[in-house]
């Protein structure tokens, strides 16, 4: 059965399957072989152990083996190629572990982390605060007043490792416009940073400011009991933009409207060239406190969609005239609402059968109301093919609102319980969207600002089938596959881990992120500035876009989402189920049963990754490759980000074939035996669907121990 991997400029994730249960197995040994360093193969190391191990000891993985079916490599390094061995281990547990006999180690393709994936260049951050490493380097002492100079000073080694390659992916376009001759035309929201991103903005260390033309909007600060409302929190950082002799447009939004883009669009020699988009506030925070992407697309055609909108926006401004209440006009929304159309009807192809839908806002006729009157066309455009997925939804989002991807995705697991459905999310009260609309169909009649009614279920570790309608079921909590974002704290922090930092400032997961199946070769991955739901839709100035049919940009957006969810996940696990998720490994091969039991009863999980081998089709039968072809039927990978994988079957353990010699015997002397009587017959049927009832309860509640 197949091992992949997979990458993106940041870390690899590398998965695997087997075709079934495997006697006597404690979990896997993960060897990275470094391409580049002669194949020199090395284990990764280890936290997990074995009750009685000593958690101080510097541990690998064939000492303590995961007992999952993937696992990130935090240690390869950026530009690197790898391949990845998957040993399955037996022995005694917290003492001698070898190979399991009988069972070949799998081999995973090549991959390079890298952000070419051409014609895109794709950059994530690390800008996740609560982790262990973070902690150390704070002292053990993590706090906000304690992180604040070290996220401010572009030289420090605490802000450059959280911000990883962002700050590049962010400043591409400035560095091209000043390196080749160009002129940068943005549209911005915050902007604080200024001994950073600011400095290359302003063109202070280098570069023309004139090249500059930023419609910079307002960032808004509501009242309190103590403080005034604040129009413009970013005033001082836009004075010293229009200091330096950029060309600033100010777009001051009135409250409760957003100008919320963040896009620079090159152009070069009088051409539109290229488009940089993503989730980063140009701000120290987005940087290197929120996880966020940056998105750079060389294309004329895509550049130039962005430049008419970019015009669009300044005339907006200027037939506002200074009067607030006549931003986002209706010749805004409608230009808006028709490009989208046109987008989703027309959209850029690119070589290679990739297409680009490049969606704004505000698209709708008017301003959100409760209940909603509208549906936005780029908002529906995402909820059909949420819809059409055949193998995963996986997302990030900061606050997406009611009717937003949340709502979607519960629907669609709802109609396929098979989907495999991840996602994590700033904002945990958005979190039981997805639990309702699982269950009851969503949440279509509230607006974004309404009271939420109490939802009915509690789904954390359930499986994917839906309740019946009308059923009374407890109070709602977030689902495993969609958590709210947390951090370990002295309470539930345990053996030799340090209380993590959970925040700084009001996001913690920034993305906007939506990948559907991202092994086929209809994979689509959504980005921008959009928060994915209905209000920004309706009330913000907005980019979003859909891209089609590239696999390499896929799955490194699938790398970064699985990332983000498998951190936050374990975090919020063992909150809610210190018994389960704070317990050492287990010491027998039990483990297995979340996932798999005998030949037939795999995981959502585990076909999931089954599907990176047969291009996203796991559906019907006979749809997957035989198992003696499926080693040959995988297209080997060039390590470029373009996707392929090289696998090689499992053989059968010697336990295995013998049970196997013993099934063949009883089913010979069956043979020879006389027929039961029918009433017999009947008996042992309902005996046997009994059994596989059994099983399936057997699943479920292993389900809700992942």
């Amino acid at each position: 059965m197949p091992a992949v991997a997979f990458s993106n400029n940041d870390i690899a994730v590398v998965a695997w399957t087997f075709d079934e249960h495997l006697d006597g197995c404690l979990g896997f040994a993960v060897h990275q072989i470094d391409i580049d360093a002669g194949n020199k193969e090395t284990i990764l190391p280890a936290l997990a152990r074995f009750a009685g191990q000593d958690r101080s000891l510097k541990l690998d993985t064939s000492q303590a083996p995961i007992q999952k079916f993937w696992w990130k490599d935090l240690f390869a390094k950026r530009g690197g190629t790898y391949q990845y061995r998957i040993v399955p281990m037996g022995g005694t547990p917290g003492g001698t572990l070898t190979p399991l006999k009988g069972v070949d180690a799998l081999l995973s393709n090549k991959i390079t982390l890298t952000e070419k994936r051409p014609p895109f260049s794709a950059y994530f951050n690390r800008g996740i605060v609560a982790t262990q490493a973070l902690s150390h380097a704070l002292n053990n002492k993590p706090s906000v007043p304690a992180l604040t100079p070290h996220i401010q000073d572009p030289k420090d080694p605490i802000r450059i490792r959280l911000m990883g390659q962002l700050s590049d992916g962010v400043t591409e376009l400035l560095d091209r416009a000043d390196k080749d001759g160009g002129t940068i035309h943005g549209a911005l929201y915050e902007l604080n940073d200024p001994k950073g991103l600011e400095v290359r903005l302003q063109a202070a260390d280098h570069g023309d400011p004139k090249s500059r033309n930023i419609i910079l909007g307002n960032e808004r600060i509501a009242k309190t009991k103590t403080t005034p409302e604040i129009e413009d929190a970013d005033s001082e950082n836009r004075a010293n933009l229009k200091k330096a002799g950029v060309n600033v447009i100010d777009r001051i939004l009135q409250a409760g409207d957003i100008p919320h883009n963040k896009f620079l669009v090159l152009t070069q020699n009088g051409s539109p060239a290229a488009v940089l988009s993503g989730s980063t506030n140009w701000t120290s925070t987005g940087l290197c406190t929120q996880t966020n992407n940056a998105l750079i697309i060389n294309s004329p055609a895509v550049a130039s969609r962005y430049i008419a909108v970019w015009n669009a926006i300044k005339a907006d401004v200027d037939a506002a005239g200074g009067d607030e209440s006549k931003l986002q006009s209706p010749a805004q929304r409608t230009f808006n609402r028709t490009g989208n159309d046109d987008a989703i009807k027309s959209p850029i192809k690119l070589p290679g059968g990739v297409t680009i839908e490049a969606m704004f806002s505000p698209n709708t006729v008017n301003t959100l109301r409760s209940p909603p009157k509208e549906v936005p066309n780029d908002m529906k455009r995402v909820f059909d093919l949420i819809d059409g997925a055949k193998q995963a939804v996986l997302f990030l989002a900061f606050d997406p609102g009611n009717n937003s991807i949340l709502d979607a995705a519960g629907r669609a697991l709802a109609k396929n319980p098979d989907l495999f459905v991840r996602g994590a999310l700033t904002n945990a009260q958005r979190a039981t969207n997805f639990s309702a609309a699982l269950h009851q169909g969503g949440a279509a009649d509230q607006d974004d600002g309404g009271a939420q009614p109490p939802a009915t279920v509690t789904v954390v570790g359930e499986p994917g089938k839906p309740k019946k309608q009308g059923a009374k079921l407890p109070s709602a909590k977030p689902d495993f596959r969609a958590v709210p974002a947390g951090a370990i704290d002295d309470k539930d922090a345990f053996g030799a881990w340090e209380a993590e930092l959970a925040r700084f400032g009001f996001a913690i997961i920034h993305n906007k992120i939506v990948v559907i199946d991202p092994f086929s070769d209809n994979c689509t991955v959504v980005t921008g500035s959009h928060n994915l739901g209905f209000r920004a839709s309706h009330n913000n100035d907005e980019n979003m876009l859909i891209i089609r049919g590239h696999r390499g940009l896929a799955e490194a957006y699938a790398c970064h989402v699985l990332d983000l969810y498998d951190h936050y996940a374990f975090r919020f696990l063992l909150k809610q189920h210190p018994e389960v998720f704070g317990r050492p490994l287990q010491p027998d091969d039990t483990w297995q049963e979340r996932y798999i039991i005998g030949k037939d009863e795999k995981s959502p999980e585990l076909r999931f990754w089954l599907s990176a081998a047969t291009k996203g089709d796991t559906s019907g039968s006979g749809a997957l490759p035989p198992k003696q072809k499926l080693a040959s039927s995988a297209p080997a990978s060039s390590g470029d980000g373009s996707g392929g994988i090289n696998t090689k079957p499992a053989k059968k353990t010697a336990a295995k074939k013998k049970a196997k010699k013993k099934t063949a015997k009883k089913g010979a002397k069956k043979k020879s035996a006389k027929k039961p009587a029918k009433k017999a017959t009947k008996k042992k049927a309902a005996k046997k669907k009994a059994s596989r009832k059994a099983k399936k309860k057997v699943v479920k509640k292993h389900s809700k121990k992942r």
